[in-house]
């Protein structure tokens, strides 16, 4: 009965031995992954950018509320920032960090207008040839003694 006591003991204090090293190993694993984690928030927070419509505007205070996609978003306007030049409708592409603008620029509708016309200019035109009618051999062909590929002669020489 005593060996079967010291041997059961043997087996408990090894598997806390065995619980204590996996719980230190997952702790050492995790701390990294933290520290990284804090960088990350921080990029996150520096460059957001939203593009929209002006909403809110004074000038004065130097606050302006922009509607995106994602809602409504309220910020300050930054030291380099003039809110004078925009007016409640404007839309405009916004850069900011923690609830102020840094870069505020408008989007112009020209802008938008020469980008399709530049879309338009760049699909080419294909013209396409008529096609041949049934029973009548290609240009350049078997009927014309020539190897096909070689275009016909003009008239008239």
């Amino acid at each position: 009965m005593k060996k079967i006591f010291t041997v059961v003991m043997a087996v408990a204090f090894a598997f806390s031995v065995a619980g204590f090293a996996v719980a230190a190993d997952n702790a050492a694993k995790s701390a990294p992954a933290k520290k990284e984690a804090a960088p990350m928030a921080k990029k996150a927070a520096k460059g957001q950018k939203v593009s929209g419509t002006i909403e809110a505007l004074d000038a004065a205070a130097g606050t302006f509320s922009v509607k995106g996609k994602k809602g409504n978003v309220d910020l300050k306007a930054g030291e380099n920032v003039q809110l004078g030049d925009f007016n409640v409708g404007d839309k405009v592409v916004v850069k900011y960090a923690d609830g102020t603008a840094s870069s505020v620029k408008g989007v112009k509708a020209a802008k938008a207008a020469k980008a399709a016309k530049k879309e338009k200019k760049a699909a080419p035109k294909v013209e396409e040839e008529p096609a041949a009618t049934p029973g009548t051999p290609p240009p350049g062909g078997p009927a014309t003694g020539k190897p096909a590929g070689t275009p016909p002669k003009p008239a008239g020489n």
